[in-house]
């Protein structure tokens, strides 16, 4: 509960290259281990509830659990959206001052560890933007000029090929030094698993695979990936 209260308070100090400030996609996420799904989405819910009634500025405040990757099954992740820093700044602002919260809804919750990153984007959401299933990977950015580069064209030739999912990328804009070299994620949102399955075929076609094996590999590293699926 320390853990959970102590990240909670985080105020972001650092944009990512990628980010501006008056129109961004911002999502904040914790890693829990060794939670229970189910009791871990009944605080969520609780907390949203309690939050938004107190002028909490989410867009979205979610949980899911990891069913495919390292650690499935016994990952859950928590999810905060905002439209903009301003909103996060704004709401972290407000938890900081109402810990009861968190105190009435994660307060007795265990796990092992948990770990806190937040990600944003310029991108516009899109309908598919906060789906039912994600497929990620957490990734080491090692050319950021080539990775932008190239990224938008892959997103093309995913809508191209009439892949039912949400193709988008953010950059990490607070990694601490537990989640490095993390400093990015790729990501794939679906309204679905079927819809998720359709999309992941598409990606393991033989074309798809030589172009992103000669243009986005080698610009990254991916340092976690998984299949999550939300539970509210």
């Amino acid at each position: 509960m320390k853990k959970i209260l102590k990240i909670s308070m985080i105020i972001v100090s650092l944009l990512g290259f990628s980010v501006t400030y008056s129109k961004a996609f911002v999502m904040d996420v914790w890693e829990l281990k060794g939670a229970d799904p189910a009791a871990v989405s009944e605080a969520t819910l609780a907390f949203k509830e309690k939050a938004m009634a107190g002028g909490a500025k989410y867009t979205a405040f979610r949980s899911s659990t990891k069913i495919r990757g390292d650690d499935v099954l016994d990952t859950v992740f928590v999810h905060a959206y905002y439209e903009n820093f301003e909103d996060q700044m704004a709401t972290q602002a407000l938890i900081g001052q109402n810990p009861d919260w968190f105190a009435s809804t994660f307060g007795d919750m265990d796990f092992s560890d948990v770990d806190n990153t937040t990600f944003a984007n310029d991108e516009p959401t899109g309908e598919a933007a906060a789906g039912q299933t994600v497929a990620y990977a957490f990734v080491e950015v090692t050319s950021g000029i080539n990775f932008v580069l190239n990224f938008p064209q892959m997103q093309q030739m995913m809508r191209d090929a009439g892949a039912p999912v949400q193709v988008s990328a953010m950059t990490c804009s607070l990694c601490g030094e537990n989640v490095l070299p993390t400093n990015g994620m790729i990501y794939f949102s679906s309204a679905n698993p079927t819809d998720m399955g359709k999309g992941l075929d598409i990606f393991a076609s033989p074309e798809m695979q030589r172009w992103v094996f000669a243009n986005i590999s080698p610009h990254g590293n991916i340092t976690d990936a998984g299949v999550l699926v939300f539970n509210n």
